[in-house]
């Protein structure tokens, strides 16, 4: 007996990507997976977007292009109109490869218990060149919480877990992957969670793309995230630190948290702040990680990576005003 495919719903937000959308439209209707709800969401685009998505207007089982309240809002006004069983969205300027749909609806048909399933993409640069990016490790669950690599365009999430959460928060314009995987995997924990070594879609780099423009904005609501998991763990201090260096999102929806995961919480703030802020740049900077080395940090359990940041940034520590860092910063530069 054949096994039923899933309804994959499927969503692209787009705003003034039109050199990008008909190469997305393409590789998703080139797909011919028989159970397929695509849908663009336009944010009211001015570049000929709206006449690439009316010549494939048959193919899509609903479209818009009005104002909107940036990608999160766009892609709940798809979620609001979906009837698929499972979720993913492909961004405008991205591109599944061939076979990707028909992968993850028979890995979530044949696996009942399968709750999110992830993948790898390819990076392709402007000049044409394409790159494997890395995966994440399913066989070490705490790694998804505390360092997921989550590849967006290959990961699908069962809908019931994506309503479950709320869909999106609208409050985020950046990392409301991040959050969303977040919200499901505290929910639902992490035995649903499966990672395959398949390629299934290509992130576009490219000069104009959040990605490529806005890495503060990226770091900065993703310290807002563990700004909310840390308060509601109980673990204000932490909080207080990630405030001190960015500023916090407002609005943020909750966490499905409490004492029992502060723990895993406090491993996520530390793993942020040593990854991202090891190296100091501004005086804001120097001001949260001296407060960040006065607490008590759980130092026996941080990977060898880790401790060579700690190591590099005790370094810098050493110098207690921002005047002093930056005189020892240029001596060190001139004499070595």
């Amino acid at each position: 007996m054949r096994t039923m495919l899933p309804r994959i719903t499927l969503i692209t937000p787009s705003y003034q990507q039109a050199p990008y959308l008909e190469e997305c439209l393409l590789s998703v209707h080139s797909q011919d997976y028989p159970e397929l709800e695509h849908m663009v969401v336009d944010g009211g685009s001015t570049d000929g977007s709206v006449a690439v998505i009316e010549r494939h207007a048959k193919q899509l089982t609903w479209w818009c292009s009005e104002r909107d309240r940036g990608q999160s809002h766009a892609l709940n006004k798809g979620l609001e109109r979906a009837t698929g069983e499972i979720f993913g969205w492909i961004n405008s300027d991205d591109l599944l490869l061939p076979g990707a749909l028909e992968r993850v609806g028979k890995a979530f048909a044949s696996d009942p218990g399968l709750v999110v399933l992830t993948a790898t993409r390819r990076l392709r640069h402007p000049d044409g060149t394409e790159v494997p990016m890395a995966m994440d490790d399913a066989g070490d669950p705490e790694r998804l919480f505390i360092a997921p690599r989550i590849n967006q365009q290959c990961t699908f999430i069962r809908m019931d877990a994506v309503k479950e959460a709320g869909g999106l928060d609208e409050a985020l314009h950046c990392v409301m992957d991040y959050e969303l995987w977040l919200q499901v995997l505290l929910r639902r924990g992490t035995d649903g969670v499966r990672v395959e070594p398949w390629e299934l879609a290509i992130f576009r780099a490219h000069a104009t793309s959040k990605t490529s423009t806005m890495r503060q904005a990226f770091l900065d609501e993703q310290a807002s995230v563990l700004h909310g998991l840390a308060m509601a763990a109980g673990l204000e201090r932490y909080a207080e630190v990630l405030a001190i260096g960015h500023p916090v999102t407002p609005g943020l929806r909750g966490y499905p948290v409490d004492d029992r995961d502060r723990d895993r919480i406090r491993a996520m703030v530390v793993a942020f702040l040593l990854k991202c802020h090891y190296t100091i740049f501004s005086r804001a900077e120097l001001r949260m990680m001296h407060t960040f080395r006065r607490l008590d940090l759980p130092l026996g359990t941080l990977e060898s990576d880790q401790q060579v940041q700690l190591a590099l940034l005790d370094d810098q520590l050493r110098a207690g005003s921002w005047l002093s860092f930056r005189a020892r910063r240029k001596w060190r530069h001139l004499f070595g």
